[in-house]
């Protein structure tokens, strides 16, 4: 299980059509067709921010963890994740007053923003599952040394799954086995500590692959809560399978004009 702390993501500022934002990396790079996962944070935090409909050719995770807003006709507010299947057009995500900020969370790096209408030509299938749902990060953690955990997204038939995990002060706890397609762990609230005794505050990612088990997640001296995010497993459906993917153009990075924050 590889562990990356909120602090120790690669971050810089984006200049918007309405406004400066950041983006924070975590795994992947930005721009780049690769087969490795991806995952980031993007903060928005001013009135009005607009990412406009769009769809990408991989499967992803989006978590609010800031601010409000909405997507589609959808509320957001922290803790609402969203998955979409590949070639599913999402949007837009519009912030109010205070601003938004999200995590998206890939198996495998995307070939691109494909915005929309306009790119319904290059969808390579139908759009599919499209599912939101919410981790509720302001109940109470359970008691020193305690677990929880609560499922969110009960298993797909192809493994996708969510399942909100609450640790008291100094609880340990075994992670689901990674039974499908790979896994994003993201601490919520409180922290974690690592394998190699680093802290993991809130932001901080973990990533579990495909057939692992991960390490026994232990909670900080004020507890954790964690999103545990899993995809699903690898299949004809077009933008499913890592090792398709890998046959893609390295160069066909498809660029969004304005601003290349997702």
């Amino acid at each position: 299980m590889a562990a990356i702390a909120s602090t120790e993501a690669r971050s810089r500022e984006v200049q918007r059509p309405d406004g400066v934002g950041y983006r924070h990396d975590y795994y992947g790079t930005p721009g780049v067709i690769d087969t490795s996962p991806q995952a980031f944070l993007v903060e928005l935090p001013y009135a009005g921010a607009t990412v406009r409909p769009h769809f990408h050719d991989i499967d992803q995770f989006q978590v609010v963890v800031a601010g409000n807003g909405r997507i589609g006709k959808k509320a957001l507010a922290p803790i609402t994740f969203q998955y979409a299947d590949a070639y599913t057009p999402y949007g837009p995500i519009v912030a109010n007053d205070d601003g938004i900020s999200f995590f998206t969370l890939r198996n495998v790096s995307s070939g691109g923003h494909y915005k929309m209408p306009g790119s319904k030509h290059l969808m390579a299938c139908r759009a599919g599952r499209n599912i939101a749902g919410a981790f509720d990060t302001q109940a109470p953690l359970p008691g020193a040394g305690e677990s929880t955990t609560e499922t969110l997204l009960s298993a797909q038939q192809d493994g996708v799954l969510a399942i909100g995990i609450r640790l008291g002060a100094g609880a340990q706890h075994a992670p689901p086995r990674s039974d499908a397609g790979g896994q994003y762990l993201l601490v919520c609230s409180g922290s974690l500590v690592a394998e190699d005794g680093r802290q993991l505050p809130a932001n901080s990612v973990l990533r579990t692959e495909s057939g692992e088990t991960g390490s026994t997640l232990i909670a900080g001296d004020n507890g954790a809560a964690v999103l545990v995010l899993q995809f699903g497993r690898p299949s004809s459906r077009p933008g499913s399978d890592p090792a398709v993917l890998a046959a893609r153009d390295p160069d066909a990075y498809v660029h969004r004009k304005a601003d290349a924050q997702t």
